[in-house]
């Protein structure tokens, strides 16, 4: 996490996002459902949480490709207990301003969200 403590996201745990694995074979039933919008190939749609340092964190299984990364949020556990605050042992701070302007650092539990 130190990576991303060094630019700025302090309390980031690792990055998300949707990506697309292509298929050599899809039967010709199932092409309409794993063709999306990028891509004109059948495909299978994957969320994936790495870090910089090239290692994946969490992966959900393939869906088709017409499904967005909004979606797959929600078959995503690793992100669900992100939101659930599941990972309490993470602990970091944040500068804020208090009502009279001046700067302290608060304490926060959990993953930044």
């Amino acid at each position: 996490m130190s990576e991303f403590q060094e630019a700025g996201f302090v309390g980031c745990c690792g990055s998300t996002d949707a990506t697309h694995a292509s298929m050599e074979r899809c039967s010709s039933w199932l092409s309409q459902a794993h063709k999306g919008a990028k891509l004109t190939m059948p495909s299978r749609t994957y969320n994936i949480t790495v870090n910089h340092r090239r290692r994946i964190l969490s992966t959900t299984t393939g869906h088709p490709a017409r499904w967005n990364g909004k979606t797959l949020q929600m078959f995503d556990l690793f992100t669900l207990d992100i939101y659930w605050n599941i990972f309490q042992d993470n602990t970091f701070q944040l500068a804020e301003y208090d009502e009279a302007g001046e700067i302290h650092f608060a304490v926060y539990q959990g993953c930044w969200q």
